[in-house]
């Protein structure tokens, strides 16, 4: 051995290192080491935490799904009146959904919200068509794959779900 006594990483028992947390005094090695402006520290020592706007509690998530897929209802609704502008009109249902979700969720954002908007648009185009009694042409379109299914039903759905995530980003 050296002059340096080296020790086993508290976390890798397979690494050798002779750094040291300059809090706790625990072994770490290269990767378990943060870099502070007081010294090395490992991770529990160096208090890493998410950012807050980054962090959205069950009850925000719960209302911010329940807006925005009262949105996409609504918003689907009016868009199906005008079928033919459906492709152009999904942007503004995939934009409705993803500023109702983001004030609900006083404009925090994470992964959670952005997969809860994609529920919430395909769960208001669902509710939509079952409004408007298309819910059986729509599974039938889906199983037979016709083209013309592909281009007024589902695009505006791929499309709409995209913007809405874009927008709570």
């Amino acid at each position: 051995m050296t002059a340096e006594a080296e020790f086993v990483c508290v976390n890798h028992p397979k690494r050798e290192t002779a750094v040291r947390c300059n809090k706790c005094g625990r072994p770490i090695c290269t990767a378990c080491m943060i870099q502070t402006p007081v010294g090395m520290r490992c991770r529990e020592c160096a208090g890493l935490r998410k950012l807050p706007q980054y962090q959205i509690g069950p009850g925000l998530l719960l209302r911010s799904g329940a807006a925005g897929l009262l949105a996409a209802t609504a918003t689907w609704l009016v868009v199906d009146v005008i079928p033919y502008l459906r492709f152009f009109l999904a942007i503004f249902v995939g934009l409705a959904v993803g500023e109702v979700m983001s004030r609900a969720a006083r404009r925090r954002g994470n992964h959670v919200l952005e997969a809860l908007a994609v529920v919430a648009v395909v769960a208001g185009w669902v509710i939509a068509e079952a409004v408007y009694g298309r819910v059986s042409r729509a599974l039938l379109g889906a199983i037979a794959s016709q083209p013309s299914f592909l281009m007024s039903m589902l695009l505006p759905l791929v499309i709409a779900c995209f913007v809405a995530v874009i927008k709570l980003r």
